[in-house]
């Protein structure tokens, strides 16, 4: 080896050291002979000493010379990426994926190179696709690529491969902080706990934490586009439970099959019930007109009728159904639980207390007593009862009951989609739901997104995306919550949520301007959408999950963190909710108090807008 080659490598080590300025005199030394190496050399340690002015000196005089892209291809993709590093210039990254392009006999370095060039470009498949081709096997960096593009499974099994075969202590720690937060994100609870264990017994010379701290965020864009159209698709069994609630009747009497069902009117069973419907409609005028507000109004409303008609189960159901109708849960599962007790034989009463239940993650204490309840012959709405037990509670249950009168209400339309969904059959758009109510706001959206017989996913998603109204939309932004959840899920499905209105002019409904919130806070105007929530909570008394997720997610969307985690504290402890008892553990983690983390995993975590990352992930990503 001549002494040239000695001193060149000599100078690398010192590189490698981070001993910058002993390996810029050696690079001087050798440039006359190895001038591009030593160039290349040189800029990037002037780099590394952010001397920016001499790394572009250097970097320069390789990429200003074309006939470098031939004759020493690495030297020049790497001058290219630490001038866009420097200047954040487009063209040194294009010319990059140019070579690549026209050279198809690429080293492994410059393959490498190309690489960390698609990871600067965010273009993450590109990069796990070159990443792939190399001999050389880069665990831990395809392993944070595929949780960019949210494939945990893979993410998993080279994380678990790098933490293996790791020996450096600080990487050690760097790669389980990945696989926690790989954990989170998977929902993996079983995975978090064991890692939490590893971490607790690391935590006195853990200081990741403090490099790249976890912290909850805004992500108005959570999940994929796919991932979106499966909820519209695939209903999650919480969206089939508030479909139950969306369809419901309210009921009307105490001991007589009495109700007013949304695309019918009032039902009863025998001209007997005639006399009972007008004492009814005479004694509770009040009432009837009350269905008919906003769902939020008519909430407010209805605890006020409390009041005077205490002794009515039948009134408490109804406050409930209202209740889960603006998603308020908590409140739905207390007044549903009420009107059972006062009228235990109701099973639709019966029935609403345990899907509510589960609705909020919550245990039945006499659910035992409730189960019998329903499986006895006697009582009132036997059938829709025992469907919905079967439905949402025990799969294995047999109803022989028959529907009788109620063969034609929404309700028995929607047991009848939903036992499809139950049985794995496939849903068409000829269902009797969405045929016979068609003109109901959640029924056309439902309908829409049905893929049609021999329809393509191109000729699919063309189809939504011309059909699905972007302006005269307002049915979609008023009304029960489950239209516009259903309705946002899907414009961020087709892309087009930006595209949509959220305004409706001259018109102030709560349920209208808690949705204007949704639209403001997407328009980064987080400050106006606190304002309007917090007067609904004011006026209105809103205490439900959504708009206190939503205060939370508008406040980290300004970035105030700190008014963010007091909302987030003030939720945990108004509805002991699972979603902020996970977030809550989050925060836990980064704060290494993780005893008490663990005991916040009891349940996944599924949030639309409030997401947690890792403050520097990028950085490191493109650095590694």
């Amino acid at each position: 080896m001549t002494t040239l080659q000695v001193d060149f490598n000599k100078a690398v080590a010192h590189l490698e050291k981070e001993q910058y300025e002993e390996a810029i005199k050696i690079f001087k030394q050798t440039a006359g002979i190895l001038r591009i190496p030593s160039f290349l050399n040189i800029g990037i340690a002037y780099y590394k000493l952010n001397d920016y002015h001499n790394a572009q000196v250097y970097l320069k005089q390789i990429y200003n010379v074309q006939e470098s892209i031939y004759t020493h291809t690495y030297a020049y993709m790497s001058a290219a990426f630490y001038l866009y590093k420097i200047n954040n210039e487009q063209k040194y990254l294009e010319s990059i994926t140019q070579i690549a392009k026209k050279k198809k006999n690429l080293s492994e370095t410059s393959k490498r190179m190309l690489a960390d060039t698609f990871i600067l470009l965010k273009e993450y498949e590109k990069a796990l696709k070159v990443l792939d081709s190399l001999q050389i096997s880069y665990d831990l960096k395809k392993a944070l690529l595929n949780i960019k593009l949210k494939d945990y499974k893979k993410a998993e099994a080279l994380l678990e491969r790098a933490y293996k075969d790791e020996l450096d202590e600080k990487r050690i720690d760097q790669i389980l902080w990945f696989m926690i937060y790989r954990d989170l994100k998977d929902n993996n609870l079983t995975k978090l706990q064991d890692h939490l264990t590893i971490l607790d017994e690391r935590k006195l010379r853990f200081f990741v934490n403090q490099e790249m701290p976890l912290k909850i965020a805004f992500n108005e864009y959570k999940y994929l586009n796919s991932e979106y159209m499966k909820f519209v698709t695939d209903y999650s069994l919480n969206r089939q439970a508030d479909m139950v609630f969306y369809f419901a009747p309210f009921i009307f009497s105490d001991n007589e099959e009495i109700i007013y069902d949304s695309s019918k009117g009032f039902i009863f069973n025998s001209k007997q019930n005639l006399e009972s419907l007008e004492n009814m409609v005479r004694y509770n005028a009040k009432f009837i007109n009350i269905i008919k507000e906003d769902p939020i109004v008519r909430v407010q409303k209805l605890k006020h009728l409390i009041h005077n008609r205490d002794q009515k189960s039948y009134v408490y159901y109804n406050l409930a159904l209202s209740y889960a109708q603006i998603h308020d849960f908590v409140n739905a599962h207390k007044f549903f639980t009420k009107a059972y007790k006062l009228n235990p034989g109701n099973k639709l009463y019966a029935v609403m207390t345990l899907i509510s239940a589960q609705r909020i993650n919550t245990v039945v204490k006499d659910k035992e007593y409730i189960v019998n309840s329903i499986n006895s012959n006697r009582g009132l709405y036997n059938y829709f009862g025992k469907e919905l037990y079967r439905l949402f509670i025990n799969p294995k249950f047999k109803v022989k009951d028959h529907a009788g009168t109620y063969k034609k209400t929404i309700l028995y339309n929607a047991i009848h989609l939903l036992s499809k969904l139950h049985d794995k059959k496939p849903i068409s758009e000829h269902e009797p739901l969405f045929v016979l109510n068609a003109k109901d706001p959640l029924v056309y959206l439902m309908r829409l997104v049905i893929r049609k017989e021999g329809e393509n996913k191109y000729a699919y998603i063309s189809r939504l995306q011309d059909t699905i109204p972007l302006n005269i939309n307002n049915n979609f932004l008023d009304g029960s919550l489950i239209i516009t959840e259903f309705y946002v899920d899907i414009l961020k499905g087709l892309a087009l949520f930006g595209k949509a209105s959220f305004t409706i002019d001259n018109y102030y409904s709560p349920s209208y301007l808690r949705t204007k919130s949704i639209g403001l806070i997407h328009d980064d105007n987080a400050q106006a959408a606190i304002s309007v929530l917090e007067y609904l909570q004011k006026k209105y008394e809103l205490q439900d999950r959504f708009t206190l997720y939503l205060i939370v997610a508008a406040y980290l969307q300004k970035g105030d963190y700190e008014n963010a985690s007091l909302q987030l504290s003030y939720i945990k402890a108004l509805l002991n909710d699972t979603g902020a008892n996970f977030l809550s553990g989050v925060q836990l983690i980064q704060e290494l108090k993780l005893s008490s983390a663990k005991q916040m995993f009891n349940h996944p975590y599924y949030d639309t807008l409030i997401d947690f990352d890792i403050e520097g992930l990028d950085r490191f990503l493109e650095g590694l």
